[in-house]
């Protein structure tokens, strides 16, 4: 049996000009070879124009039909290492096709410059991974995935999905007030609910979970509205939004007072299990709070409305003429 060609980390190139036919050589010819039977029946093309196929506001773990039948398939015939392998590919098969096909966003060069460095983490990545890692369960892969389709946009601290809306539950998460204040938001500052960007963290993205790196990413977000003018600006859902972590983690505040100094509006969005996880898992001050029942971690989201941020991002780059 011919020996199988390892994956290099150093088989992608630059962005400019990108070029990733090397490492989809490599990974299609594993799969001719291991997994012979899957190549005509199931066409990894097929697989990404189905993907490609998604319409409207869906999540960014979102397959669509087509494509979990495509990927069903896979599995049947080839089982779990096959079904990964043939992801691999699609990623590898994603990004040769960065420029040319897959992004239909106006992108600066600043967030070019973040699809290099994730590019090149998704190629390394490839080298260690563990199995279990390229199926569609796994949250990191759906992200990779979705940032290869140009669905997600890497911004540094956070991805940025490019065709999403803000939820209108918020109208009932938190009372008459909340909800006459969103409608009027909603109507006079923002002209509607939908398109927005969404922001998602990325845990591998933490190195940048600081006040500098959160205001980078937030630049990269002015940048893309400049070149996007039918998204009304950007939000995000966390429990780092709630007015009463401002008070109980004074370390963190930064995070809701950088988008509220410069217009932006919060909404209540609710509780649950993973609120309460997310924000007691690395501070035992929260949770001795919470034990004692005085906190309980709310979900709240974050509406920057494009002007607002525009506004922003013109004062931090030009400080005498952003007055």
């Amino acid at each position: 049996m011919p020996r199988r060609p390892p994956i290099s980390s150093t088989m992608m190139p630059t962005l400019s000009g990108f070029d990733a036919a090397s490492l989809c050589e490599t990974l299609r010819a594993r799969l001719e070879q291991d997994f012979p039977q899957i190549i005509e029946p199931c066409p990894p093309d097929d697989y990404i124009a189905a993907l490609d196929s998604i319409e409207g506001y869906g999540g960014y773990r979102e397959f669509g039909n087509e494509a979990t039948r495509i990927a069903g398939r896979v599995e049947q015939l080839a089982g779990l290492p096959g079904i990964e392998l043939y992801h691999r590919f699609v990623l590898a098969r994603l990004m040769s096709r960065f420029e040319r096909d897959c992004i239909r966003h106006a992108l600066p060069a600043s967030v070019k410059d973040q699809y290099l460095i994730e590019f090149q983490r998704i190629a390394k990545f490839m080298t260690v991974a563990r199995p279990g890692t390229y199926l569609p369960r796994n949250d990191g892969f759906c992200k990779d995935l979705a940032i290869c389709r140009g669905k997600l946009l890497p911004c540094g601290a956070q991805l940025v999905d490019v065709r999403s809306g803000v939820p209108r539950r918020i109208l009932g998460g938190g009372g008459l007030s909340q909800a006459m204040a969103a409608l009027h938001f909603f109507g006079m500052r923002t002209g509607g609910f939908r398109p927005f960007y969404e922001m998602h963290l990325d845990p591998r993205a933490m190195s940048q979970f600081s006040p500098a790196g959160w205001d980078a990413c937030y630049l990269r977000i002015a940048e893309l509205l400049e070149l996007n003018p039918g998204i009304r600006g950007v939000f995000g859902s966390s429990w780092w939004f709630d007015p009463e972590v401002e008070r109980n983690s004074p370390t963190i505040a930064w995070l809701r007072r950088r988008p509220l100094d410069a217009g932006a509006r919060v909404f209540r969005a609710g509780s649950g299990e993973s609120a309460v996880n997310d924000a007691l898992k690395f501070s035992p001050q929260r949770k001795a709070l919470y034990d004692a029942g005085r906190y309980e971690p709310t979900i709240w989201s974050m509406v920057w409305a494009r002007s607002d941020l525009l506004a922003w991002a013109k004062s931090v780059r030009n400080p005498i003429q952003g007055r």
